[in-house]
């Protein structure tokens, strides 16, 4: 989990860095800023897990700071580290959705408790958002193959795919392989083979037109790709697993 730390004071500064780093695992505090202006510059080209912020402090304080950071990182999660004359303050920033608080000086337990909390949280937004992901993923791969399926007679390559669905034909290739396991080629090589193996069996087009529907303009080709799949010539193909009233 990767922390932007925001205090103005250098030394608690750095005590807090010591603490967050050694109470629990897997916390890094990646950015310190000593004020909010400068806690800013670092949210416009970084995006942390966790922000753990003061609430006074000069330049600007933790509250905009807040307010501006939820703009640019509606999810980021916040912690408000405040002395106790300045509770209430901090309890302000409940309006930027803020659920957890921190007194100074801080208590490593509760800090213990609130970081494994969050982690959770994040946890959990990282599954859901991969959940999500994989169902538009595993949607895309379906109409891939719904696309190549409806035009096995045309020159079905990675641009063709990658027009019809609005990608770049590399992302189509990788997206495919990881969502499949074979290559695209392959896999269009594969359908038209399977389909040619239907019609075969299901109607008596000509073995010349079944290539022309699959995607060959020459016969020869796909009797040699056929047999390449099958062991079996069209026709011989034909023979064998037509059935026989």
């Amino acid at each position: 989990m990767n922390v932007l730390l925001v205090e103005d004071e250098r030394t608690i500064r750095q005590g807090l860095r010591d603490l967050l780093e050694n109470v629990i695992g897997g916390v890094s505090v990646s950015w310190e800023a000593q004020n909010g202006k400068e806690a800013l510059q670092i949210l416009k080209k970084e995006v942390p897990d966790l922000l753990i912020t003061d609430v006074r402090m000069p330049e600007m304080n933790g509250l905009d700071l807040i307010a501006q950071a939820k703009y640019l990182h509606s999810f980021l999660s916040v912690v408000v580290i405040s002395g106790y004359d300045e509770f209430d303050y901090a309890k302000k920033a409940m309006r930027y959705g803020v659920k957890h608080y921190l007194l100074k000086p801080v208590n490593r337990s509760e800090l213990a408790m609130v970081l494994e909390e969050i982690k959770q949280e994040l946890f959990g937004q990282k599954e859901s958002k991969d959940h999500l992901l994989q169902d538009e993923q595993s949607k895309m791969i379906n109409n891939i193959k719904s696309i190549i399926s409806d035009n096995l007679c045309e020159d079905i390559t990675l641009e063709f795919i990658g027009r019809a669905v609005n990608l770049s034909p590399s992302y189509v290739s990788q997206l495919f392989k990881k969502e499949t396991g074979v290559n695209f080629s392959e896999f269009v090589a594969e359908t038209r083979i399977n389909t040619a193996k239907k019609l075969l069996i299901e109607t008596q087009l000509k073995v010349y037109d079944i290539a022309r529907i699959v995607g060959y303009h020459s016969a020869k080709h796909f009797m040699t790709v056929f047999k390449r799949h099958t062991a079996l010539t069209p026709t011989k193909y034909r023979e064998r697993y037509t059935k026989v009233d």
